[in-house]
């Protein structure tokens, strides 16, 4: 009996310890799907429940989203639910509703100070209200006052986005969830984007939260060959040209991001298409223009640098795909061109001195090397970035190549090095994971004057990465101009290389109402100068390219803020596009009210933070992962405290048998 109650006391002293660790109070495990909101200091209930709906429409080479996103409190207490979210990069978000049983709110766009002091003022007052602020292009934060007890409210967001192609194939990237980003040691948060002050870094791993329902209306007015979703089983159904599709189970957990790929019939495509629309008397302009198919030419002599990210976000699945990745382009290399790896954690280090010329030999010491790559430490990229872009001219074609989750926060920080230091480099990032940051990666490359590859699973290294290498050998298209009959406000403003597969894609205001003409895109090609006419006409496809349009002129305006011009200054010229096309950004959010008041004065309001899901295949390896300074002390802390413990467990068990054997 006497040995019973020192096991008891045992435990006890654990908890006791644990809860000291996690600052002065037992926490419920979020891990385990025990969504929970504390009441009183130590005392814990279930949290509002998030379910959410998407509908996409897609129409030609642009898709209309429908987000809604329901919150279910199933407390006691009137709450107000605080969810951060991802959409993807490019999205132009223009719609807010919010939905109280039968009464619909439609929210409104204003300049981000004075939605969010509406928001606390209706807060306050007791009133029904919704907020959702831009913090990144790809990360936004809603927030929901005064859900009453057994309540549920609905958001809906709206937005656009146009679909992108590649490789004969159009496909499109829905965000589920995100990988919590790393602050670097010494970056301020000046410098650091601010993801970190609301992202949670605790992430749910499983529960009857966070479940997704998607439905999505395919029109392209050409037959498809294949529609398909890469990590998740659909259901299909055929109405001529249109194609309607949902998840084949009815929901999904919001653990990893949807990704559909869908092929028009050879032949069923122009090779150049002018998308028009009108708005406000003004006209607006999607051009898509193919690069030739020319053969593959002559071999040039080139330096690869293979950048790769063994930080702790990158545990499980992801290292295990950045291994294949650089195995399977290591199998690639060969004389003459050269190479080097980089390797960087929590600091950053070369395989080799310099690049290496790609001989068996040096191929099997990489390859030896990359087998042995482990996930753990922080994500410092910016030494990686360094030694990966020494800023200088190469006598060679230098090509890097960044495999990563991209689960960093000082992003303008690394996108402005990135910008100073290309030289004669050339980027191409390499996202790895179920939920990697592609905001950031598309960026880079925009920056690095490359591309960005998208690898959500193993299966998919050996032919994304082969469809990558043949990207590498020559770009099918530089120095490209486009010539037009009348003046033209396009974005993006400097045309990128185009390598094979990839489409020149400019949006564009005329500066007249647009009449008979023709388009002239000319460009240098292996075999020589390159040309495409256009003929203008009448091919009109609605507003959704006038929004489209500004939003890529953002776009273009926040880049300036990369360069070195104020955020005063960027903010003055940001400002007027998004009022007057009522969409988010950073300088402007959605705000929606009901003027009834709803919660009673004498009833407290309680916080709740919702966190998002892990990514699918993600490890849990926090003491490895981004973590600040205290929660990295808290934890070893925990980890000595308890290994201390069973230290002294087994000391007293080991007393008590032989108190026991002397009786």
């Amino acid at each position: 009996m006497k040995t019973q109650n020192r096991f008891n006391g045992g435990l006890l002293l654990v908890t006791c310890l644990i809860a000291l660790s996690a600052g002065a109070q037992a926490l419920p495990d979020i891990s385990r799907g025990e969504l929970m909101l504390e009441i009183t200091a130590g005392s814990y209930v279930p949290a509002p429940i998030l379910d959410t709906a998407v509908s996409i429409k897609v129409s030609g080479v642009v898709a209309r989203v429908q987000l809604q996103q329901r919150f279910r409190n199933q407390t006691e207490h009137w709450v107000e639910a605080v969810y951060a979210f991802p959409l993807p990069e490019d999205a132009a978000v223009n719609r807010l509703r919010m939905e109280v049983g039968n009464r619909v709110i439609h929210g409104t766009i204003a300049e981000r100070a004075d939605a969010l002091q509406r928001y606390e003022k209706a807060r306050s007052e007791g009133k029904k209200a919704s907020l959702v602020e831009q913090h990144t292009p790809h990360l936004f934060r809603n927030r929901v006052a005064n859900i009453a007890p057994g309540e549920e409210v609905l958001v809906e967001l709206e937005y656009v986005q146009q679909v992108q192609w590649r490789r004969g194939s159009y496909s499109l990237r829905f965000p589920m969830t995100m990988t919590p980003r790393y602050v670097p040691a010494g970056v301020s948060a000046e410098v650091a984007a601010p993801e970190p002050a609301f992202v949670a870094a605790a992430q749910l791993t499983e529960g009857d939260s966070h479940k997704l329902r998607i439905t999505v209306d395919i029109d392209m007015g050409v037959p498809l060959t294949a529609v398909s979703a890469r990590f998740h089983p659909l259901a299909l159904t055929r109405t001529g040209h249109r194609y309607h599709l949902s998840l084949a189970q009815g929901d999904t957990s919001l653990d990893r991001d949807l990704v559909l790929d869908w092929q028009p019939q050879l032949g069923s495509l122009p090779e150049a298409l002018l998308l028009t629309g009108e708005r406000n008397a003004q006209h607006y302009g999607l051009l898509m223009v193919l690069p030739p198919e020319s053969p593959a030419p002559k071999q040039q002599q080139r330096e690869i640098v293979f950048v790769i990210d063994t930080s702790g976000s990158m545990g499980g699945r992801s290292i295990a795909q950045a291994r294949a990745a650089l195995q399977q382009a290591l199998s690639g290399l060969a004389e003459p061109h050269a190479f080097n790896i980089i390797e960087f954690n929590s600091s950053a280090r070369q395989l080799f001195p310099k690049a290496r010329p790609a001989t068996p030999h040096n191929v099997a010491v990489a390859s030896e090397f990359v087998r042995h790559l482990e996930a753990g430490g922080g994500t410092e990229m910016l030494g990686a970035l360094e030694l990966a872009l020494p800023g200088i001219a190469s006598e060679h074609i230098r090509q890097v190549v960044f495999i990563t989750d991209g689960a960093v926060a000082n992003t303008t920080q690394l996108i402005g090095f990135i910008s100073e230091n290309l030289a004669g480099s050339r980027l191409f990032t390499v996202g790895i994971g179920s939920a990697p940051n592609g905001w950031f990666m598309r960026k880079a490359a925009q920056f690095g004057r490359g591309s960005f590859t998208y690898i959500g699973d193993s299966a998919e290294v050996e032919p994304v990465l082969a469809s990558l290498f043949e990207q590498l050998e020559q770009p099918q298209l530089t120095d490209i101009k486009v010539h037009w009959p009348q003046g033209v406000e396009a974005y993006p403003e400097q045309l990128p290389d185009l390598y094979a597969g990839e489409p020149l894609q400019l949006l564009v205001r005329f500066e007249a109402p647009l009449h008979d003409g023709v388009v002239v895109v000319t460009g240098q090609s292996s075999h020589g100068v390159w040309q495409r006419q256009l003929i203008l006409g009448n091919n009109k496809d609605g507003t959704d390219i006038a929004t489209l349009w500004a939003r890529r002129k953002i776009a273009g305006l926040m880049d300036l803020g990369v360069l070195g011009a104020s955020d005063e200054a960027v903010r003055s010229m940001v400002l007027p596009v998004a009022l007057e096309h009522q969409l988010m950004s950073p300088y402007t959010s959605f705000v929606a009210i009901e003027e009834r008041i709803s919660r009673p004065m004498d009833a407290a309001l309680k916080g709740a933070r919702i966190p998002n899901l892990l990514p699918h295949g993600q490890q849990m390896a926090w003491p490895k992962t981004a973590l600040g300074v205290l929660e990295r002390l808290l934890w070893t802390g925990l980890i000595a405290m308890m290994i201390a413990i069973l230290g002294a467990r087994l000391w007293l068990k080991r007393r008590c048998t032989q108190g026991y054997s002397r009786q």
